[in-house]
């Protein structure tokens, strides 16, 4: 090592005594207030090492966890729901609350299956819903094409008589009662006529004498056919002629 790098004898004996421990320093309340949350009354930290400890702590949120509630507070807050929806006192809703829980309440009844415009105001007005707001909303939904009477109607009218094998005049009692105009009803039948409905009740009858006890006794047999034929809507003459036929297709050569 040069001469000029060399400690002098004074700097060595400098380095040779031992350094004072140096302490941290105090934080002042001021600054633990501008850490802490929500006023809290904990004792603030003292030193620097404390502070860190404290903001480590912030930052990974571990604040205590809150109790869970007992079984007895559970009972009692069920007990309480149960008690508001029963209560006679109405739910008070502004008008904009009114459309929006309309509206929510005919989008599921859509999403369960096609409805009638009566249907679905039947259905808002049992949840108390306001007259003129529920025909506003399903007015709405209309222009949307949504809600559109003749679209039910139609479908209806081809489902029934496939899965059921009902005549015109029941699907028009049934339409009649979903809130479907005469009119409405009318057009949406013609896609039955008499050749088609009279087939269906050929097939109805067939299926129902397929039973042998079914050619035991003729009166009784043309009884039942007749009166299945009526409950599905068949008319007298129309039901009488199918089923005496159909029998003696079936038992009349034995």
């Amino acid at each position: 090592m040069p001469d000029w790098a060399k400690p002098s004898e004074q700097e060595l004996e400098e380095l040779k005594k031992p350094k004072p421990i140096r302490e941290p320093r105090a934080v002042k309340g001021s600054e633990v207030t501008q850490v802490l949350s929500g006023g809290s009354k904990t004792a603030a930290p003292q030193t620097v090492d404390e502070l860190r400890s404290a903001m480590e702590n912030i930052v990974a949120n571990k604040a205590p966890v809150a109790e869970s509630p007992t079984k007895k507070e559970r009972r009692q807050a069920r007990s309480e729901r149960r008690a508001a929806r029963e209560s006679d006192e109405p739910e008070v809703f502004s008008d904009d609350q009114w459309r929006e829980k309309a509206r929510g309440i005919v989008l599921r009844q859509l999403t369960a299956s096609d409805k009638t415009n009566k249907q679905l105001k039947d259905k808002l007005l049992e949840k108390e819903c306001p007259e003129d707001i529920a025909d506003e909303v399903l007015e709405r939904y209309a222009e949307l094409n949504l809600v559109d009477d003749e679209r039910f109607a139609k479908s209806w009218v081809v489902a029934r008589a496939r899965s059921r094998g009902l005549a015109r005049g029941a699907i028009r009692r049934e339409l009649r009662t979903k809130g479907i105009d005469d009119e409405v009803a009318s057009e949406a039948l013609e896609q039955i006529d008499d050749e088609a409905e009279e087939q269906r009740a050929r097939e109805l009858a067939r299926t129902k004498l397929r039973p042998a006890s079914m050619g035991l006794d003729r009166d009784k047999a043309l009884r039942r056919l007749v009166g299945m034929l009526g409950r599905k809507g068949y008319h007298g003459s129309m039901a009488f002629k199918v089923a005496r036929e159909e029998w003696e297709e079936r038992y009349g050569e034995k």
